[in-house]
């Protein structure tokens, strides 16, 4: 099983079967919803790029 990760602003998700959403600790303070999409295949496309601004 290969682990591959993907990063964007938005992701989308294509599959068969999802799992219920799970909340869990990200960075410090801040929580962040974990979700299992399964599939043949499961397919994971970021729609939306992350965009770092500089001050």
């Amino acid at each position: 099983m290969s682990q591959e990760r993907i990063q964007g602003e938005k992701i989308r998700c294509v599959g068969r079967r999802i799992s219920h959403t799970r909340l869990i600790h990200y960075t410090g303070q801040h929580r962040a919803m974990e979700i299992y999409v399964e599939g043949i295949p499961a397919v994971a496309e970021v729609v939306k790029e992350w965009k770092v601004v500089k001050k």
